[in-house]
């Protein structure tokens, strides 16, 4: 393991000073504990609220400040030519450290309150992933901005060869304020407008309009009363609206500013973000590929996002919370996307274009039509049943009807998943493609793939199927060419890897 926590042994004071973390973090957290103050103080005044309330809202706030300034007092860190140790904890202590040699990022985020006072977190990243996400972290909450970016650099070996915007950086992307509409192509619209309803209704309940009482049967009665046509697809429009122009919103906070930059020691560098603002680094010799996903309604829209595949980080499925760490584009233009992967990986056409796909056998197509003809029939099977035992009519009708939707849905998409089933070779990379809802086509670099896992259930030895993973080195990276024959996906794992399985395949004499 490269990060390790220990009790605080004595003596420790070695080589290296120990520091500090920048006293204006303390700052930064009692402004946001004064606006607390401020915002509860509001509320009580407008709900009426007793005197002793209000004079014993400071009282938790302030303790959390006080336990703040003490983890400040109590939190140390220090870089020698072999490591960066950390000691902190108020109840209790701990002292870790991470070898340098092991450190695969350095990402440095500033959110609304530490820009104010010129600070950010550092974040050190090992790409162990063996326990939670801690065991692989170390962070420095927070450093001068200034000192954090120059720790960032020491840490990944980099030596300052000029300001950016200089030869010295190559500048691979930047935000085209075109691809905003990209934003509203997600399935994400209409919860965002959905929570934008439920935090109105919180806040009409915090300022004290009663909605339960008040509003929401004004609300029932003028609807009661009001064609439901109309209705129903206003508040659809409307919603659909609110979730738009959150999604909006969203982009922008997320991708300002964006830039993809090559540094001169080797790495590539992200920086982005309007409110909070993010740098992230990967090292070029960690970077085994690119994915391109394609969510369907983007890809309706002619986009797809942009990850990088890099051994301690896993694909963009297993970051789940953090995928956008490995992110090297925002949803932008197909061809973009090619583009940049290109640039990415340093070749002269993106591995995605040149590859030719080996399309999958009818088999697969046949498994996912059964897989949505069971789902149509389990939907339709709990409406058939009370039909049956309550002699109610009308269910019954409802359970045909529901299964010939899920029948045709499920068959279409059936359709479109086995269409992208795909796999093949290109120079030195193997690309992989599957994904209905969200397509996924993996580019990977083949001396990156240090082992082959195949996986048969029941339902695959009837038809023959298999799936075939391709695992890299360093974290949980798992790239799957689903649903192919067993004999193909063996021949492309060995043309991928020439030698890695030949000790484990059994060939038939020729007759």
């Amino acid at each position: 393991m490269s990060t390790r926590e220990v009790a605080e042994p004595a003596g420790t004071e070695t080589e290296g000073a120990w520091l500090r973390l920048d006293p204006r973090v303390v700052r930064a957290f009692g402004a946001w504990c004064a606006l607390v103050i401020v915002a509860a103080a509001a509320v009580m005044w407008w709900r009426g609220a007793p005197w002793w309330l209000h004079a014993s809202v400071p009282v938790p706030v302030l303790g959390a400040l006080g336990y703040e300034r003490l983890r400040w007092h109590r939190t140390h860190y220090r870089l020698t030519p072999e490591r960066i140790e950390v000691r902190t904890g108020v109840l209790v202590r701990s002292h870790r450290f991470v070898s340098r040699e092991r450190v695969r990022s350095v990402d440095i985020t500033a959110e609304p309150m530490h820009r104010v006072f010129g600070i950010a977190t550092v974040r050190v990243g090992t790409g162990h992933r063996a326990g939670s996400p801690d065991d692989a972290t170390l962070t420095l909450d927070a450093l001068a901005a200034g000192d954090a970016a120059s720790l960032r650099e020491e840490l990944l070996g980099r030596v300052r060869g000029g300001e950016e915007g200089t030869h010295a950086y190559d500048t691979l992307a930047r935000i085209d304020w075109r691809w905003l509409r990209f934003a509203v192509l997600s399935a994400s619209v209409p919860l965002l407008g959905g929570a934008a309803v439920g935090g109105l209704y919180n806040l009409l309940d915090l300022v004290g309009a009663q909605p339960d009482t008040v509003l929401i049967p004004r609300l029932w009665d003028w609807l009661s009363t009001a064609d439901p046509l109309p209705v129903v697809v206003l508040s659809a429009l409307a919603l659909l609206l609110v979730g738009a122009i959150g999604s909006l919103g969203l982009y922008a906070e997320m991708w300002w500013g964006f830039r993809l930059v090559r540094e001169p020691g080797g790495a590539l560098r992200v920086t982005r973000g309007l409110v909070v603002t993010r740098s992230v680094t990967l090292e070029e010799e960690r970077l085994r590929g690119v994915e391109l996903a394609e969510p369907l309604l983007l890809r309706g829209g002619g986009g797809a996002y942009t990850y990088a595949v890099a051994t301690g980080t896993g694909t963009a499925e297993e970051e789940a919370g953090s995928a956008d760490r490995s992110a090297l584009l925002p949803p932008a233009p197909l061809g973009e996307a090619h583009r940049v992967t290109a640039e990415v990986l340093r070749e002269e056409v993106c591995p995605t274009v040149s590859v030719r796909l080996v399309p999958h056998t009818r088999h697969a197509l046949v498994r996912r039509l059964r897989l949505a003809f069971l789902m149509g029939a389990l939907v339709a099977g709990v409406p058939v049943g009370l039909g049956v035992w309550l002699a109610e009519v009308p269910l019954l009708h409802v359970g045909w009807v529901s299964a010939l939707a899920v029948w045709a849905v499920g068959a279409l998409f059936a359709v479109n998943a086995f269409r992208a089933l795909g796999h093949g070779i290109t120079g030195r990379y193997l690309v992989t493609r599957h994904g209905s809802l969200k397509r996924r086509t993996i580019a990977l670099r083949r001396d990156g793939v240090i082992g082959w896992k195949v996986t048969r259930w029941a339902w695959h030895r009837r038809s023959g199927l298999s799936r075939v993973t391709a695992t890299t080195a360093g974290g949980r990276g798992a790239y799957h060419v689903k649903d192919v024959l067993l004999p193909e996906g063996l021949r492309f794992a060995e043309g991928a890897t020439p030698g890695l399985l030949r000790q484990f395949l059994v060939r038939r004499p020729a007759e």
